[in-house]
């Protein structure tokens, strides 16, 4: 006797796929971005765009993960994937109700979209930091963190709020991670032949002017 293939399952593959994607041209994009700044102070804009999509992405791809049939949340590396990512919900959260944190007259002392600071591209053990919006008496501006043992920046960009820093380059490595074993993982629970990724086609319609 076949069993069925649960329907969902396809659907689950493609939005974990195009999210591992698109985390990974935000991710890629950054650092990039924030070299810029310096002498293009627009690139601001888009190293927080990156930023802050990242984040948003990370929550989706969390948010999904665990509402896969099958996929448990005491499986070990849902689980490790889970704990290393959380701090993205803190992000997510804080900026999904903007409108609230501003409203609040004892707001947080740090800018508004996050404090950012990356390592500069030919001193290693240089970090920039950007001074960035409405300079309210109070604001701080936190740096990079650095890592005594290894000698080196935690992360080659980092963000920070309410006291903690979201370090990019480490929760990356743990996005792939993870990576590495839901995708094959999902792509064995599904048998539709359409189940590939990627640009399959283009459909393209041309509306003529009237003779």
């Amino acid at each position: 006797m076949t069993t069925r293939q649960d329907p969902r399952l396809p659907k689950y593959l493609d939005a974990l796929h195009f999210s591992f994607e698109m985390l990974g041209y935000a991710y890629s994009s950054l650092y990039p971005s924030c070299l810029k700044i310096a002498t293009d102070p627009q690139a601001l804009y888009a190293a927080l765009a990156h930023a802050w999509t990242f984040i948003d992405t990370l929550h989706r791809l969390r948010e999904v993960s665990q509402a896969i049939p099958g996929l448990g949340r005491r499986q070990p590396q849902l689980r490790m994937f889970l704990d290393k990512s959380e701090l993205a919900e803190t992000y997510r959260h804080y900026i999904q109700h903007l409108r609230s944190e501003l409203a609040n007259r004892d707001c947080a002392q740090f800018p508004v979209w996050g404090s950012l600071s990356w390592q500069d591209a030919v001193n290693p053990r240089t970090c920039h930091i950007a001074i960035m919006g409405v300079l309210v008496d109070g604001t701080d501006f936190p740096g990079g963190v650095w890592d005594q043992v290894e000698s080196k920046w935690v992360s080659t960009v980092s963000l920070s709020i309410q006291g903690t820093s979201f370090h990019f380059d480490r929760i990356r490595l743990a996005v792939e991670q993870y990576r590495g074993f839901v995708i094959p993982w999902l792509a064995n629970q599904v048998t539709s032949p359409s189940s590939q990724h990627g640009l399959l086609s283009i459909v393209s319609a041309t509306i003529n002017d009237e003779a």
